[in-house]
């Protein structure tokens, strides 16, 4: 059997505006998670917690349909979208609580994760196994930096680091589909014929993932025109099926592995620059620099002051956008001041000392993005 693995990730932003949510969810969310259920399709879906407390305010009516989805397998991830490798073992631990805690609340019963989606498949050794310690199966990171060192990618077995499983996905394949779309039937043909050609007559498996967010929002009209008749070309092959990546992992032994940091963003030359998340944390980035100088020192004064955990505020400044939009060759600086101010906002919220607050200001200042102009 060929199996498919297909994976969506739905998220939005803490700092979102409500009436884009609203547009997103008739454009995407809603028509998508009914085209799931319809045709049953078993597919890997994560939802970060920052979208379904948004979805369970603005679009009730679309989490009542995700609640339905018992043939797809859901996720575990960071609640607010950050960057796992680069925050505190901690941190990351307490976003995976949030948003199992918060998804239970509000999909219900089918949200029941035995893997993890790290955001932006952002993803290291200590990573991996952090979350294999907290019970997790397996997670999911691109295959170019696995090629990088290895010559070739795994089909018939799966790498793992100390018993959980790193899937591998397939950046030629799922870039494809994103930035190219064209047939959905065609490109099914050209995926199985491929899969064949690649791995024989025996079992294998390919694990194509994506922002659900390609699907009506992204590309309009992709819903009819591209992801309802790709799902229906291969549910028409004999031995080929979309399979989740919890079935995949049944079906296919463990290898022990070394798994190289990157993300689904890092390119050949960022593993040549020893730079493996470049569009969060680039050593020659001053924003970033001055970004995490703020961050780090809110976060470390925040929770000395509540040792137990300071609320909402400090768990969503951790996420990724801002240092996304400060990245080189998309400088939005709109969209980094958001994240600063929601930076300020938690200090305000979590540090009672008038002094650590003008030093929480003076590292705010001193961010490029506080005067830069959007490109």
């Amino acid at each position: 059997m060929k199996h498919v693995g297909f994976l969506l990730h739905f998220y939005q932003p803490p700092s979102q505006d409500p009436e884009i949510v609203k547009r997103i969810d008739r454009e995407c969310y809603r028509p998508l998670f009914q085209l799931l259920l319809d045709t049953g399709t078993e597919v890997t879906v994560n939802m970060n917690y920052s979208l379904t407390e948004q979805l369970g305010e603005y679009a009730p009516e679309t989490l009542a349909i995700v609640s339905q989805l018992s043939t797809c397998n859901f996720t575990a991830s960071g609640a607010y979208h950050p960057i796992l490798p680069l925050i505190p073992a901690g941190e990351v631990e307490r976003q995976i609580v949030l948003n199992r805690r918060g998804n239970s609340e509000l999909i219900g019963k089918v949200f029941a994760p035995e893997g993890v989606f790290p955001p932006e498949m952002a993803l290291d050794m200590d990573t991996v196994k952090l979350l294999g310690s907290m019970g997790y199966k397996w997670t999911v990171t691109d295959d170019v930096p696995w090629v990088y060192h290895n010559p070739v990618v795994p089909y018939n077995w799966i790498p793992s680091v100390h018993g959980t499983g790193v899937f591998l996905r397939s950046n030629f394949w799922s870039n494809l589909i994103s930035f190219h779309g064209g047939s959905g039937s065609k490109l099914a043909d050209r995926m199985v014929k491929d899969l064949q050609s690649w791995s024989g007559d025996g079992d294998s498996y390919i694990v194509i993932a994506m922002d659900g967010e390609t699907f009506g929002h992204h590309r309009s009209g992709a819903i009819d025109s591209f992801l309802m008749p790709f799902v229906r070309q291969i549910d028409l092959q004999k031995n080929v099926r979309i399979s989740s990546l919890d079935r995949i992992l049944t079906k296919f032994p463990l290898k022990e592995s070394t798994v190289s940091s990157g993300s689904w963003s890092t390119t050949a030359g960022d593993m040549d620059s020893g730079d493996p998340f470049p569009l969060w944390s680039s050593p020659g980035n001053r924003d970033h620099r001055s970004y995490w100088e703020l961050l780090n020192f809110v976060l470390y004064h925040c929770r000395k002051s509540s040792p137990s955990g300071v609320a909402d505020p400090v768990d969503k400044m951790l996420y990724s956008c801002p240092l996304w939009w400060a990245s080189t060759g998309r400088e939005s600086y709109s969209q980094v001041r958001r994240g600063i101010l929601m930076i300020i906002e938690a200090a305000l919220y979590g540090i009672p000392d008038r002094v650590l607050l003008d030093k929480v200001m003076e590292l705010a200042g001193q961010i490029p993005a506080m005067v830069g102009k959007d490109r």
